[in-house]
């Protein structure tokens, strides 16, 4: 049987050829062109159509290509014999009723706005060196070499910038074959995770803490127990258990995150000693400790353990701006290539073109100028907020007051987080529950607040609306 043109029509949606491939498809998931049907001939379709022979045959092409039709040498096209589901529009519900299995890591996604006011984790956007960076940005953008693959360990000349600058601001121990560029610390956290551990195992990490720690961890499938961290030394040496099967702990000894403890050097050197005598790996999150207030950045555990047993992991997220997406692993050379692996398993090449740029922005000095810029923008700012919200709310304490990016604004009592919120999203203001950051201690009420991104005019009106909103 060879089917008819009568019911065939356009819509006008797109190209003709767009148009004739739906309706000819229709015709047969419908039904109404059976299996075995001949089509019409294309000379036919075109004339009835008024269509080009060219179109009417490329859509016949693809036709055959999606397996709805096939060619008969000397008589044109025929409907394929397939089972009759083939033909029928997808059943939705058969999905809703027989899930696929799936895991289920219970990782929250973003809420809300992506951007606000006094947000957690964000630099000093307006102040950063736009025409600086598109300088060097220009300088790269045709090179040849940086549009191909990279080595595993990340563009050379940006890891040879990066040991003078490790070594001389956090005395890590390295050079450029122990250092592997990441996309972001976020990333350098999940390779130290599968380098130090196996699903199953142990890991230790703070609380109150990072919460993508966390979630990294959990990707990992690993079990994690929460150790104190809570005191203005940060981890609690009394904490740490003895014996301990754990693989691993993380830690944040140069700025606690969130409420900001520092730890102290004895405190530094007995967590050293307690890895040892227990082979446990230390994973240092180094994520904003270049912003000290009183002194300078206090000496690395990295360096203090002469780059063994600490895996030292650090991002120009907070130094530079998040949308970077650069961070890196300082690793001993007996496990850098095992890392890059990860990398490469996980991600392919970071990109080189920034990598290039960043390398040129440390060398010539730009990247210093602008840390000592932004540490003391960073300094006029939080003392700002310390001022206002001592004045507007005394019965509350501040954390982190000494160092970074953030304050902690601590209840004395209850509040209703969600109910304070949503009255904060109304007004732009991207604060943070303290309880976010809390895993396995008493709850706490509170605010983690940033800082840095605003002027301090648009900080004082922020926080003004804050305290009007929490009281």
């Amino acid at each position: 049987m060879r089917l008819l043109t009568d019911s065939l029509l356009l819509n006008g949606e797109g190209n003709l050829q767009q148009q004739l491939y739906r309706t000819l498809k229709q015709q047969m998931l419908s039904g109404q062109w059976p299996g075995s049907a001949l089509l019409p001939s294309s000379r036919q379709l075109a004339a009835d159509l008024q269509l080009s022979r060219n179109t009417v045959n490329q859509v016949l092409q693809q036709l055959v290509a999606e397996g709805y039709i096939e060619g008969l040498a000397g008589r044109g096209y025929q409907v394929c014999e397939l089972p009759e589901q083939y033909f029928q529009p997808v059943d939705t519900q058969l999905y809703a009723d027989h899930s696929l299995p799936l895991n289920h890591y219970n990782l929250p996604l973003k809420q809300g706005p992506v951007n606000g006011l006094l947000q957690p984790g964000v630099p000093a956007l307006q102040l950063f060196p736009y025409a600086i960076w598109q300088r060097l940005q220009q300088r790269h953008g045709n090179r040849a070499a940086l549009h191909g693959f990279a080595d595993p360990l990340g563009y050379l000349p940006l890891r040879q910038a990066l040991v003078p600058y490790l070594r001389q601001s956090r005395q890590v121990v390295c050079d450029e074959h122990n250092i592997l560029i990441t996309a972001g610390a976020q990333q350098a956290l999940f390779v130290a995770a599968k380098l130090v551990a196996r699903a199953g195992d142990s890991v230790l990490m703070e609380t109150p803490g990072y919460p993508r720690l966390k979630q990294a961890l959990q990707l990992c499938q690993l079990h994690i127990t929460h150790l104190d961290a809570a005191s203005t030394e940060g981890l609690s040496i009394n904490a740490l258990p003895s014996p301990c099967q754990a693989k691993a702990l993380f830690l944040t000894p140069g700025h606690q995150y969130p409420l900001g403890g520092i730890m102290p050097l004895s405190g530094r050197l007995a967590v050293l000693d307690w890895a040892k005598q227990h082979a446990i790996w230390l994973v240092e999150d180094d994520y904003d400790s270049e912003f000290q207030y009183r002194h300078r950045p206090v000496a690395s555990l990295q360096g203090l353990a002469g780059g063994e047993g600490v895996l030292f992991a650090g991002s120009f997220s907070k130094t530079l701006f998040p949308a970077l997406r650069l961070g890196y692993l300082v690793a001993p050379r007996a496990v850098i290539a095992q890392a890059a692996a990860i990398v490469q398993a996980l991600h392919g090449d970071v990109a080189l073109l920034p990598q290039a740029v960043l390398a040129d922005f440390i060398s010539e000095g730009h990247f210093g100028r602008h840390l000592r810029k932004m540490r003391r923008h960073y300094q006029q700012n939080k003392q700002l907020a310390i001022s206002i919200l001592q004045q507007a709310l005394p019965q509350c304490r501040l954390h982190a007051t000494e160092a970074g990016l953030h304050i902690v604004l601590e209840f004395p009592q209850p509040i209703d987080e969600g109910r304070l919120l949503a009255e904060l999203t109304q007004h732009g203001i991207k604060a943070q529950p303290l309880g976010r950051y809390i895993f396995s201690a008493a709850p706490r009420y509170g605010l983690v607040i940033g800082i840095a991104n605003s002027s301090q005019a648009e900080l004082a009106a922020a926080l003004q609306q804050l305290v009007t909103l929490s009281r």
